[in-house]
C-alpha cells in the first residue's frame, strides 16, 4: 500500500514538473497566406522529397497545384543531392566511418517571380561506422539513415517556410 502511494506521488510530481516546464508537442507548420496555394518545381514528383512534400504541405494548410497561375507560390528546387564521404580510415586502409550528406537549395517566388523566400541552403548530415563483418547491417543502417534524412529535410523545409509567416506578422 505504501509503495502504491509513493509511486502515485512520484508520477504526480513528474507530471507537474513536465507541465510546469512549458513542454508541449510541436504542431504542424503553418504557412503564410501567400503560400496557401503552391507549385513545386525542380524536383521529381516521384522522388522521396517530392512525394513527402506533396503529403506534408496539405497538413500545413497549403494546396499543391500542378500549374503556375496568379496567386500561386512557386517552390523552386535548385539542388537536391545525397553524398557519402569517408570520415576515417583504419590502419589497413579501409574506411571505418562514413558521413551521409543531404544537400537541398530552394527558393519560393510568387507567380510574378518576386521572391517570397530567398534562396535557402539546407544540409543535413548523419555519421555512421562501417564494420566489414556486418556488411548487411551497414546497408540496412544506410537505408534507415537515408530515410531519416529525407523525413528531416521535409520538416526543415516546412519550418523555413513557417519562419516566413512569423517574419511577416506585425
Amino acid at each position: 500500500m505504501i509503495h502504491r502511494r509513493i509511486a502515485f506521488a512520484v508520477v504526480a510530481v513528474l507530471a507537474l514538473a513536465l507541465a510546469g516546464c512549458g513542454f508541449h508537442l510541436r504542431k504542424e507548420a503553418q504557412l503564410p497566406a501567400s503560400m496557401q496555394r503552391i507549385h513545386i518545381a525542380g524536383v521529381d514528383p516521384n522522388s522521396p522529397l517530392g512525394k513527402d512534400l506533396v503529403k506534408a504541405l496539405p497538413r500545413a494548410g497549403a494546396t499543391v497545384v500542378d500549374t503556375v497561375e496568379d496567386g500561386v507560390a512557386v517552390m523552386k528546387f535548385v539542388a537536391n543531392s545525397f553524398t557519402t564521404d569517408v570520415l576515417s580510415v583504419s590502419g589497413t586502409a579501409r574506411a571505418n566511418e562514413y558521413s551521409l550528406r543531404y544537400h537541398v537549395e530552394f527558393q519560393v517566388e510568387n507567380a510574378a517571380g518576386t521572391a517570397l523566400l530567398p534562396r535557402q541552403t539546407i544540409e543535413l548530415t548523419r555519421e555512421f561506422t562501417f564494420d566489414a563483418s556486418q556488411a548487411l547491417g551497414v546497408a540496412a543502417e544506410t537505408d534507415l539513415l537515408t530515410k531519416e534524412l529525407q523525413r528531416d529535410m521535409v520538416q526543415t523545409v516546412l519550418r523555413r517556410l513557417e519562419a516566413v509567416a512569423h517574419a511577416q506578422q506585425p
